[in-house]
């Protein structure tokens, strides 16, 4: 994080991206304050910007005022006492004679930041499974649910602010909003009944280490490889650009054959010949948003201080090739934020990974996925304030992003609801608590276990293609020690599962949902799924050779 007399100094670059300022003030609050803002409740919330050096600032807002001096840069920071929720309230900022901005509708309440990829990214309209998009979208007038979509920029260096503005959602706006956010939100809305605020910040195709800090990746000797693939990134981007005009002029010529190929075989009535497949060109080493630290310096850094209760966050699929690596990286990445915000171990919510592509039979013999899924698992076993909505139940074989984006969200808000809200509610589905070795049987032993049970689970959509059967579990495999895996008979007795196969006679360790695609149905009572594991510590395929 830039130090504050460096966080202000691009007067120019935040006063582009305010909304309701007179022209002529000097005060400029920073990006993240507009009208329609969603302040965070019970807590002493910060609001920063910049003036003329030297000037006098006053903040008021819901009976209080707050001064401070903006400092020989022009940067002033002041920090609110703890808000009660309600609004709309005026937030004013005045300075000088003549010098004041105010900013409208201003809510205090519950805010959210929604992060990670593609699967977080996805807007409402157009992405949702068509029923829910249908349904939710026309419902979706709530002037108490605020939003504020983070611009897509890439950075080299840590920015000061970022283009957005707060908007109140409504049929007109919630379509841009990330779905999965949406339903969160709007979960927490019925149960907390205050306003909601969320800032809404991801980028498809984008790896955790693009949103993690310089400083910190440079202090972790496992993380440090991340800054060495961007050196040699910038280092490689002529000859990538070079090879790559060398197979554009190659695909022009291709697609022009193609093209008289093609007119000719459907004249004759025979089959089309294949369509050549059009090169990628690299993005720029500035424009790179897969960068270490690229998206932490543009599209974290801005907002980073902002008050929070916690974020949610999606993403994996973009480092399940270095799935070992992420164990590291993804609690690294966590800690980074709460350290930049400044608010504690705020609470971090994320969706493990969903089944994708071809069911094929098991066991595997690897599998990144499954590593990747494990990785989120030990993170949100030993990581505190943290954890993990398990979605094995609504994959989709040809789509790694599955459309049904509303149980996701409702998986996220029971967590949130359970441990931050103090609700009475179940929150996970069954988890390992441990193992024991009984013969020629391993007993697995889970949490979250009331009324365990065996769900039918359907590919793509709730009647598509039925996966696993109700009343039938499957999804679990058993080892000896020669680390070789069988398919095993499970059972549930219990709050455990007894878990058997004729070839494994002296059994030593047992996983479960161990696929890119799990076949898998343990459940609880709450129809929340299990989430996938293994018990052994042997080799992963993802490590690093």
């Amino acid at each position: 994080m830039t130090s504050k007399s460096t966080r202000y100094a691009l007067v120019a670059a935040i006063a582009l991206t305010c909304v309701a300022i007179r022209a002529q003030a000097a005060i400029t609050p920073a990006s993240m304050f507009t009208n329609n803002a969603v302040l965070q409740q019970k807590q002493a919330d910060p609001i920063w910007g910049v003036a003329t050096p030297g000037e006098p600032i006053s903040v008021s807002i819901q009976d209080q005022t707050v001064q401070t001096t903006a400092d020989n840069s022009g940067a002033w920071t002041v920090k609110l006492k703890p808000l009660a929720a309600g609004g709309p309230f005026t937030l004013t900022i005045s300075g000088s004679p003549g010098d004041t901005v105010t900013l409208n509708n201003i809510l205090v309440g519950e805010v959210w930041v929604c992060g990670g990829q593609s699967n977080m990214q996805y807007p409402m309209t157009g992405w949702t499974q068509p029923a829910f998009s249908k349904e939710a979208i026309p419902a979706a007038t709530d002037p108490l649910l605020h939003f504020f979509n983070v611009r897509n920029v890439v950075a080299l260096t840590p920015q000061t602010s970022v283009p957005g503005i707060w908007q109140i959602g409504s049929p007109d706006t919630i379509g841009s909003l990330s779905a999965v956010g949406y339903f969160f939100g709007r979960d927490l809305r019925k149960a907390l009944n205050v306003p909601v605020g969320l800032i809404n910040d991801n980028w498809g195709g984008t790896p955790a280490e693009a949103w993690t800090s310089r400083e910190t990746l440079a202090a972790d000797p496992v993380l440090k490889l991340y800054l060495d693939a961007e050196e040699k990134y910038t280092t490689n981007f002529p000859a990538m650009l070079a090879d790559y005009n060398t197979k554009q002029q190659q695909y022009v010529a291709d697609k022009a054959k193609f093209d008289t190929d093609s007119a000719a075989a459907k004249a004759a009535g025979a089959a089309v010949p294949p369509m050549p497949k059009a090169p990628r060109r690299p993005a720029e080493p500035e424009k790179w948003p897969g960068g270490a630290a690229h998206l932490y310096n543009s599209m974290i850094a801005p907002i980073a201080t902002y008050g929070i209760r916690g974020a949610i966050w999606y993403q994996g699929e973009a480092n399940a090739g270095a799935a070992y690596t992420y164990r590291t990286l993804f609690p690294t990445m966590i800690n980074d934020w709460r350290k930049h915000w400044g608010q504690g171990d705020f609470p971090f919510y994320f969706v493990q990974l969903a089944p994708y592509q071809k069911i094929t039979a098991t066991p595997v013999e690897g599998s990144a996925w499954a590593e990747l899924r494990e990785a989120q698992r030990l993170t949100a076993s030993i990581n505190p304030n943290t954890g993990m909505a398990v979605i094995t139940d609504i994959g989709d074989q040809v789509d790694i992003h599955p459309r049904r984006k509303e149980p996701v969200g409702d998986r996220l808000a029971l967590l949130a609801r359970a441990h931050v809200y103090n609700e009475t509610v179940e929150y996970s589905g069954p988890a390992l608590s441990g193992i024991k070795v009984e013969g020629a049987a391993i007993r697995v032993s889970f949490s979250h276990a009331d009324g365990l049970n065996a769900i039918e689970v359907h590919d793509s959509s709730n009647d598509g293609l039925l996966v696993a059967p109700a009343g039938k579990l499957v999804g679990f495999e058993i080892a000896g020690a020669d680390k070789k895996y069988y398919a095993a008979d499970a059972s549930i007795n219990g709050s455990t599962v007894l878990v058997t196969s004729s070839s494994v006679p002296s059994p030593v360790a047992v996983r479960y949902g161990w696929a890119n695609y799990p076949v898998a149905n343990l459940s609880n009572g709450a129809g929340l799924p299990a989430s996938p594991f293994k018990t052994d510590d042997w080799p992963w395929i993802t490590a690093p050779k």
